[in-house]
């Protein structure tokens, strides 16, 4: 048999790995290198405006939520100074009217709401239209129906003036301050007293509710202050909201309801503070000084004087060296007095009992129609 000769294989040559491979090798090293570099940057500047734009959005957010809760739940109407919120006793004056866009304004309703929150109870007092109160100014007594529309006579602003003339009227009734108020159409107005009677909001959230309210209601609650009365209310058992009809004998004499707000201010700030106050009436209206000392006492303050002032005053000051005091805060607003000047200053008024008492109240001329 012939033999094939045996094929010879070819050599196995390695593969040279020095310059082919290591250019290769280096060639993707930078090319990762660059690719990193640029990622890096990207991200960090990224980073950066991602940060800016979350601090940015963050701030506007909680501003707009800020002013979003600060603003009237009702219409047009400026939320005032001082907020409720964080208050142990907070009042409302609750004005039912047959339409507020009318001309006259005709009141249909009234209500004193005081929320406290000490003894965890809600007072509404019914004030009946029929019913007779000396107004304040120049109108003498009239019926309490008659109230708004006396207040906005001859006013640039009938609905400004006749919402003042209604509470300056409460005020007087009860002796004691009005924080906040409510002006609604009558057809509207079951429905939000009945959200302060510990009903909720189930009924306001309505849409078509809501947006009657925000039409026919005016208010100075912020819908901060409205919901923190709602959920207070809200958490209240129905034994612990109570109704009360004023009479005329209540009105009268004054006795009755002037217990009933006092108690409520027994063991209040300015009943624990202690300090002594004077009254003065530093003008030729009668009753002034009295009826000053009425708020004080209401509210749970000491009064050890209610005189006369020595002279007339066309401007209302109070003076005191503690200027740091629930009472004082309480009387400058209530009494709308903003002149606090000290005993030293006052000392050229003459008035003895200015060195007789912690805070001396001087009523003039230019506060004396709220009180008079």
């Amino acid at each position: 048999m012939r033999s094939v000769p045996a094929q010879r294989k070819a050599p196995i040559r390695k593969r040279s790995s020095s310059k082919p491979i290591n250019k290769k090798t280096n060639s993707t090293t930078g090319k990762k290198k660059l690719i990193n570099r640029g990622t890096k940057k990207y991200f960090s500047q990224m980073a950066i405006g991602g940060a800016v734009f979350l601090s940015a959005f963050v701030f506007l957010a909680g501003y707009s939520i800020y002013k979003y809760l600060n603003q009237t739940f009702a219409s047009a109407s400026s939320v005032t100074s001082y907020s409720i919120t964080d208050s142990k006793i907070v009042t409302l004056s609750f004005i039912e009217v047959e339409d507020i866009n009318a001309d006259p304004v005709i009141l249909k309703g009234l209500k004193y709401i005081i929320f406290d929150k000490n003894d965890e109870k809600i007072s509404i007092f019914d004030i009946p239209l029929s019913t007779k109160v000396d107004m304040t100014g120049k109108f003498g007594e009239e019926e309490i129906s008659k109230v708004f529309a006396l207040g906005a006579l001859n006013s640039t602003n009938v609905t400004e003036d006749g919402i003042r003339s209604v509470n300056n009227t409460v005020m007087r009734i009860f002796g004691f301050s009005i924080d906040r108020y409510i002006l609604v159409n009558e057809d509207l107005a079951e429905t939000l007293l009945d959200s302060f009677k510990g009903r909720g909001l189930s009924e306001i959230l309505n849409l078509s509710v809501a947006s009657e309210l925000k039409k026919y209601t005016i208010s100075n609650l912020s819908i901060n202050e409205f919901y923190s009365l709602v959920k207070f209310s809200g958490s209240l058992t129905k034994d612990t909201i109570s109704t009360y009809s004023v009479t005329q004998e209540d009105i009268n004499d004054s006795g009755n309801l002037d217990n009933q707000i006092a108690n409520m201010n027994f063991d209040g700030n300015i009943s624990q503070e202690e300090l002594s106050v004077a009254i003065l009436n530093g003008t030729d209206y009668p009753g002034v000084a009295l009826f000053g000392s009425r708020l004080v006492t209401n509210s749970g303050g000491r009064v050890v004087a209610v005189s006369n002032a020595s002279t007339l005053y066309d401007t209302s000051y109070i003076a005191t060296d503690i200027r740091d005091s629930a009472t004082l805060t309480y009387l400058s607003r209530v009494l709308g007095i903003q002149n606090i000047i000290s005993k030293t200053e006052a000392q050229k008024f003459n008035e003895n009992e200015v060195d007789r008492s912690d805070i001396t109240v001087i009523v003039g001329f230019d506060t004396a129609d709220s009180l008079y």
